[in-house]
């Protein structure tokens, strides 16, 4: 099975880069964002997306974080 390594921050365009350092500030790490920067279009569509997202959110902080916390649970994620 074909397996793809993240790619180093240091090696990312300016956009990725920030992109990435979007996720670490936010999660803690960016490890998926930087594997699915083999594919820049898609990393930069997605980050739109979620920013698009958070921008017309329509449920408050806490109530998403409970979803977060359910979710995490389902999927025996220790979040």
């Amino acid at each position: 099975m074909a397996r793809l390594e993240p790619i180093e921050i240091g090696e990312l365009d300016a956009d990725l880069t920030a992109i990435c350092e979007d996720a670490e500030r936010q999660t803690g790490t960016s490890m998926s964002t930087r594997t699915l920067a083999h594919h820049p279009g898609v990393v930069k569509a997605l980050a739109a997306f979620r920013r698009t997202l958070a921008a017309t959110a329509v449920l408050d902080a806490p109530l998403k974080e409970l979803v977060r916390l359910k979710i995490a649970r389902l999927n025996a994620c220790h979040y």
